[in-house]
């Protein structure tokens, strides 16, 4: 089946992209494998999916996520959708997930469901094709942004699991030195009875991703994250944000367990810090 037409919205179409000033990002946490997305929120065989990843509702929590980012963006016409991922899997080939999301954006029609508000969302859809972790879902897509607006978004939405809140709401976007008041955090997780288990996803947040991130906020000197983030980018990516976003440079190299100072950061006075 054909999932994109001449009848398709454009991106940017009317220029509503460009006049985004509220960032929606998703994060992404696989990629597409298959040719019959329809079923892409139930069918585990759409996906490439690790051993632990099996069986505990990610397809639905996928298409959760898809859905909830569409929502918000409907709701809001000063909105850029942004699905981030990478090209994270050396058995896949050189597919990354934030494409991932957006074909099955098209191939499950989901666009209609943010019809009630206007045939906007679309046109306000892209990808962000470099992030190999949480932290760099946020940065990157800050500067994927910046790409296509031309200035830094005045809010951020992020959507993911709800376990995953405290990482983002305490780590990553203190350490981008990014206002509390301009972050709001959505947490969509799957029904039990596909599998999930809130209180064991928990555990592994805490002793995976929050501990680390805790001693190495930026994710660059500790080894548990510095190899996480070599095993996520098998095909040896080079992000071209510090091309794109010079004002970020400081911020995109910055290493350490000292956060950033506010001068370094290109919001950092326009938000008073």
């Amino acid at each position: 089946m054909q999932w994109v037409s001449v009848n398709s919205q454009s991106f940017n179409e009317n220029g509503a992209a460009e006049e985004a000033n509220h960032l929606i990002m998703v994060a992404g946490h696989s990629v597409t494998i298959s040719g019959h997305l329809q079923d892409a929120g139930i069918d585990e065989s759409d996906w490439f999916l690790l051993p632990y990843q099996k069986g505990k509702g990610l397809p639905q929590t996928i298409v959760g996520h898809i859905r909830e980012g569409i929502k918000i963006a409907a709701n809001d016409p000063n909105s850029l959708l942004i699905f981030s991922g990478g090209e994270t899997r050396e058995l896949t080939g050189p597919i990354n997930e934030g494409t991932s999301y957006f074909r099955v954006a098209d191939a499950m029609h989901l666009w209609e469901e943010g019809a009630a508000f206007g045939k906007s969302v679309r046109a306000r859809t892209l990808s962000e094709e470099f992030a190999t972790d949480s932290y760099q879902n946020l940065l990157f897509s800050i500067c994927r942004f910046k790409e296509i607006t031309g200035r830094y978004p005045e809010k951020i939405t992020t959507v993911s699991f709800t376990f995953k809140r405290r990482r983002f709401e305490s780590m990553h976007a203190p350490a981008l030195l990014w206002p509390a008041d301009k972050f709001v955090y959505i947490g969509v997780d799957p029904d039990p009875s596909t599998g999930f288990n809130l209180s064991e996803a928990e555990k592994g947040e805490q002793e995976n991703a929050a501990k680390p991130f805790e001693a190495d906020p930026y994710g660059c000197h500790t080894n548990v994250l510095i190899e996480k983030r070599k095993g996520r980018n098998p095909f040896h990516r080079t992000p071209p944000y510090e091309l794109t976003c010079p004002e970020m440079k400081e911020l995109l190299q910055w290493c350490g367990v000292e956060i950033i100072p506010g001068e370094k950061v290109p919001w950092g006075y326009a938000f008073g810090n």
